[in-house]
């Protein structure tokens, strides 16, 4: 009998609603002062870009900032929106959720560039995943960045199928 413990949940770290709407407020404050110094000291303040064409340089600053930041907080709105539906899926008794146990075969690591898949089988069940898997379910810790799973690791993982992979929610090693 294996000695099985936690390696890695889903669960073990949520991200935080209080930090996205931080987010959301200092982007509100960034935007309101700008706007604030337009119109008070900073209306004559002008840069000249390279084109030469003299702009406001508090007016300048606005909408990449602005787009830069709603990119960045969809991001961190989607985490959040996949470690809910995540949350859900451990928490309930879906026929989704599958359990496979034994050991890892058929290992492959990650290029040595540190770009690209990792992925290996557990009693015929097969995994991959990338280290750059932003935003998607489950584990995603490739060896090159401090993963753990290795050829002949004996490992149990709880996962479901995420439509092009299987996402391990959870998973046990010796």
């Amino acid at each position: 009998m294996h000695h099985l413990h936690t390696v890695y949940s889903t669960l073990d770290n949520p991200p935080s609603m209080l930090y996205l709407i931080m987010r959301y407020a200092f982007v509100a404050l960034f935007v309101g002062f700008c706007i604030a110094m337009y119109f008070g000291k900073g209306k004559n303040l002008k840069v000249t870009l390279n084109t030469g064409q003299q702009v406001n340089a508090f007016l300048a600053v606005i909408p990449p900032v602005v787009i830069f930041s709603f990119l960045y907080l969809s991001i961190e709105k989607l985490k959040i929106d996949v470690y809910k539906h995540d949350e859900a899926l451990l928490n309930s008794n879906s026929k989704e959720l599958k359990i496979v146990e034994g050991v890892v075969e058929n290992y492959y690591p990650e290029s040595k560039e540190g770009h690209g898949n990792e992925g290996f089988t557990v009693q015929g069940v097969s995994f991959h995943y990338s280290h750059f898997e932003v935003g998607r379910s489950g584990y995603h810790q490739t060896f090159f960045y401090g993963g753990v799973i290795r050829p002949n690791l004996y490992v149990r993982l709880t996962y479901y199928d995420d439509g092009d992979r299987n996402a391990i929610l959870k998973l046990e090693s010796e």
